[in-house]
């Protein structure tokens, strides 16, 4: 029997399967290119995408300490423990460190690993359960969380996708 988990999961792998598609072959120049000066490049989406992992599932949801902070992984790409990517200005993007997206990736892996390790320890109850997102001063259900986790993953994928079209062409 399918468990509430099950679709949930199946999202999250879904469009993280694909991110990695979108990224094959892509040059560090091509992942650092902004169609504008208000955009966001790939690098930066990639690593917002894993932060966003990272903060829902390990902080906010678990009350622990972000595997960003804990595994050192700030350290590992050369940036700040509190940069997580919300709020930044056209210029922070800009000035984003031109990190290996190998190394990007790597965070990524850990952080999703993370975030379906604990879907798995939730139970049906929890899904109403309200946390306390410090980052933006407000409680909010867990169930609503995992829904915005997908919605704005799936986002960024297709951010993703775009830029990459525009460079490329379309990668089906």
């Amino acid at each position: 029997m399918a468990s509430f988990r099950d679709p949930i999961k199946s999202g999250l792998n879904e469009y993280f399967g694909k991110l990695k598609e979108s990224l094959e072959g892509l040059t560090p120049e091509e992942l650092l290119w902004q169609p504008g000066p208000e955009s966001n490049h790939i690098l930066w989406t990639v690593w917002h995408m894993a932060r966003v992992s990272d903060r829902w599932a390990n902080s906010t949801v678990l009350g622990n300490q972000e595997l960003w902070i804990r595994d050192g992984w700030a350290a590992k790409l050369g940036m700040p423990e509190d940069r997580y990517g919300r709020g930044e200005t056209p210029d922070q993007v800009k000035d984003f460190p031109s990190v290996d997206i190998a190394l990007v990736l790597e965070y990524f892996d850990v952080a999703h690993a993370s975030l379906l390790a604990m879907i798995d320890a939730l139970e049906r109850s929890d899904l109403d359960r309200d946390v306390y997102a410090e980052y933006r001063d407000e409680s909010l259900n867990i169930g609503w969380i995992l829904g915005h986790i997908l919605a704005e993953e799936s986002q960024h994928l297709g951010q993703i996708a775009y830029i990459r079209g525009m460079q490329r062409g379309f990668n089906g």
